[in-house]
């Protein structure tokens, strides 16, 4: 599909039957206020009738020695009625097509979320946001000209050639007088009309927003059902938008009147001087005036309505590449299952994503009421697949079904949740967002949430929970905003809960936390994307999807029945690219170190974390440039340095409770490799071939303070109590735990290389 805003614009084609075109093509949207446009004729007819019938009045007056009182009085109602009868031709068409405007608007919008152009595919971002605002404006333009300047003007000038005579003198001086005073009131409106077009620049700015996160966030807001609380955002910014076109348009009105009532009333001051002074001759040339008047208004009418035809039938074409455009998700017609199959499942399903990756035939039913850790190859994408179990992709054939159902279809799509990691958000506050899942959550409720999924923080924001955290989500890092979404998720409290690439899970000690959370939520299915070996061992069972076919089991299952799976992890155990010697580590945890980095991707803006945040990891540099914040006491945010690939940044401070003293913001695409504070602990204490009871252990007592036995047990509930009290007697048998009564504390040991140990206590201090 080309893209009218990307190639050339085409020319103008000026066959007669366009304008006529552009008039039936926008009709529609004027269903239920077609009496505005009624009036509107009416009363345009009725100043027609009133600018023919004048210059004959002033004709028969201006003939006679006498004022002809009557005559006098019908001048002047002519007048008034003209006036009149313009201001309400003119208002009636506006509010007739800002409110066509406005249906236009929101059924391009509802077609764009369900049309595959959602995805930009032929079509660049910033044409899909302004077929909504400037090509909408450029039809409604054209549309309201053509009522009220269009067709209007050809017929006065062609009223107005009949009649034409010569121009006299005296008229000019007096529609001179006149000119003055309507630049007096032009000055005076002029003022208004300024500010209320600022007034609707934003707001047109607002709807832009408002579009583009509907278009970056898409999969999102799928995924999350949020749909209609997208609509009621939408829909609230274009009520405030049609207001201030309201408000600038009879600005607008009110000066194209100012200037017709100028010309009237000098019109009316001339026939007067006429009658007065005795000039008799001097009544043929204000008849003429009249008609010369109506020639030139009509004439000055025709290039702008022209232009405005133009630029309505071009925006009409791109406004119909979305309308016209085909749906993104193929809702079956029919329901074609011969064979039951209760639960969630694939169904003889086949589909491609590239040469990479493809099901083929696969059918499965996948069990419920536990963890479904999802494993793909590496290189391949496993959102598409997750799309396809969320109904949000189209396979090539067979079917996603749940309870017999193709997810596909509406009544399934809104109790599938799908969270991919795209980092995305809105210019809304936290408690907004989780209450377009949950309209019952309160703050206490939000707060509870967010601290399960390690969100609790948020709370200190600048903007707490309450206010809208800037566009895009912007005051959030990309993993906030990632969390955000899952408790997002699991705040409607879905069936199904479809987890994607989240950075939080590419690191088994956090990915501890959020798997724990997501277990508790009680959805009958959960799935998973998972990246790492441990995590892998978290899920009570693995969907992998290989070269060789489809595969359910364990992850120890897998490991010794699919030689595919376990030449995965040993590919995924690959590294470079880091320089782990400036954590002052002995060289003989590098190699364990370097299986537990995680590669994170962030966009120019995109905060990798922020100041006040938890000090929960470090950063290396691998390629982008890094800008080291800080904020100084008036909040004023100051930079303190920049970072390029192969430097590192983050606090290393294992002080419990410890937070940012500074933010870091990728100052271009950046790719970094970041290590978890508990993964640099046990590499300290050479714990890393320990097992994940034992550096579960020690991470909760380095996050959480020293502890006896009985409440380190506590702090993990999900592991056999004889289990910890074993544990904890290996740890101290080896020195890595020390008692002092019945409390424990961690030894700490560590090899510190020159210039290090400043490193670890105060990196912040930049």
């Amino acid at each position: 599909m080309t893209d009218i805003l990307d190639g050339p614009v085409p020319a103008f084609d000026s066959r007669p039957g366009l304008t006529r075109h552009l008039v039936a093509w926008f009709y529609p949207y004027l269903r239920g206020h077609r009496l505005l446009l009624v009036r509107s004729l009416f009363a345009t007819v009725l100043v027609l009738a009133c600018q023919l019938s004048i210059p004959l009045v002033v004709d028969g007056l201006l003939h006679k020695a006498v004022v002809n009182h009557k005559l006098m009085a019908v001048l002047i109602g002519l007048v008034a009625v003209q006036i009149v009868g313009s201001f309400e031709a003119r208002r009636a068409a506006h509010v007739l097509v800002i409110r066509g405007a406005t249906a236009l608007r929101g059924t391009v919008f509802d077609r764009l979320l369900r049309s595959d152009v959602v995805h930009q595919r032929g079509m660049a971002r910033t044409s899909l946001v302004s077929r909504h605002t400037s090509d909408v404006d450029h039809v409604a333009t054209a549309f309201e000209g053509t009522v009220v300047e269009g067709v209007p003007a050809l017929i006065r000038i062609a009223l107005s050639l009949v009649l034409l005579i010569v121009i006299e003198w005296h008229a000019g001086l007096v529609m001179a007088l006149a000119c003055v005073l309507f630049l007096v009131l032009r000055s005076r409106i002029g003022r208004t009309l300024m500010v209320r077009d600022r007034a609707r620049l934003d707001s047109n700015s607002r709807v832009s927003e408002r579009t583009d996160e509907s278009i970056s966030a898409s999969r999102l807001s799928s995924g999350l059902n949020t749909t209609r609380w997208q609509h009621s955002r939408f829909w609230d910014r274009i009520r405030l938008l049609e207001t201030a076109t309201h408000k600038q348009g009879l600005s607008v009105i009110q000066l194209v009147v100012g200037a017709e009532a100028a010309g009237l009333i000098g019109l009316t001051v001339v026939v007067f001087s006429a009658l007065t002074l005795g000039a008799n001759a001097l009544s043929s040339v204000v008849a003429a005036l009249l008609y010369v008047e109506g020639v030139v208004r009509g004439l000055e009418a025709l290039p702008p309505w022209v232009r405005s035809v133009q630029f309505g039938v071009v925006s009409q074409i791109r406004i119909d590449q979305i309308l016209t455009s085909p749906d993104r998700i193929c809702v079956p017609t029919t329901h074609e299952s011969q064979a039951p199959h209760e639960g969630f499942a694939l169904v003889d399903l086949s589909a491609s994503s590239g040469s990479a990756f493809e099901v083929i035939s696969a059918s499965i039913l996948l069990p419920a009421n536990c963890i479904i850790g999802l494993v793909t190859p590496t290189g391949t994408d496993p959102e598409w697949l997750l799309g396809l179990l969320a109904g949000q992709e189209n396979p090539d054939s067979g079917r996603v079904q749940l309870d017999d159902v193709d997810v596909r279809m509406p009544s399934v799509r809104q109790v599938a949740y799908f969270v991919p990691s795209e980092a995305a958000g809105f210019n809304t506050s936290v408690l907004d967002w989780l209450r377009a899942a949950d309209s019952a959550m309160d703050e206490a409720g939000a707060l509870s949430l967010l601290n399960s999924v390690m969100l609790g923080h948020l709370v200190d924001l600048p903007a707490g929970l309450t206010r809208p955290l800037g566009p895009m989500g912007s005051q959030l890092s990309a993993g906030e905003r990632q969390l955000l979404s899952v408790a997002v998720a699991l705040a409607a409290q879905p069936r199904v809960l479809l987890v994607g690439s989240l950075r939080s899970l590419a690191d088994p000690e956090t990915a501890r936390s959020i798997v724990s959370r997501l277990r508790q939520a009680n959805s009958e299915y959960t799935v998973v994307s998972v990246h790492d070996p441990e995590v892998a061992e978290l899920a009570d069972i693995i969907l992998f999807v290989g070269a060789d076919g489809t595969h359910l089991g364990t992850h120890q299952e897998l490991l010794v029945n699919v030689p595919g799976y376990s030449r995965l992890w040993e590919q995924r155990l690959t590294f470079g690219g880091v320089d782990l010697s400036v954590l002052g580590i002995a060289e003989s945890e590098h190699a364990g170190l370097q299986t537990r980095l995680v590669t994170e991707q962030y966009a120019p803006g995109d905060f990798i974390y922020r100041e006040g945040a938890p000090a929960d990891r470090i950063i290396f540099t691998i390629s982008g440039q890094i800008e080291i914040q800080t904020s100084d006491a008036t909040g004023a945010v100051r930079r303190v340095a920049v970072l390029g690939p192969g430097n590192h940044c983050g606090d290393l401070r294992l002080a419990v409770g410890e937070r940012r003293a500074e933010s870091a913001v990728a100052l271009d695409s950046s790719v970094v490799r970041s290590l978890s504070r508990e993964a640099i602990s046990a590499g300290m204490m050479g714990l890393l071939d320990r097992t994940p009871v034992e550096r579960r252990i020690v991470a909760s007592i380095l996050k959480q303070g020293s502890a006896t036995a009985a409440e380190v047990a506590v702090r993990l509930p999900d592991v056999d109590p004889a289990l910890v009290a074993s544990s904890i007697a290996m740890l101290t048998n080896d020195g890595a735990l020390r008692s002092v009564g019945d409390v424990l504390s961690v030894v700490q040991k560590r090899s510190v290389k020159s210039g290090a140990s400043k490193l670890f206590d105060r990196l912040g201090d930049l």
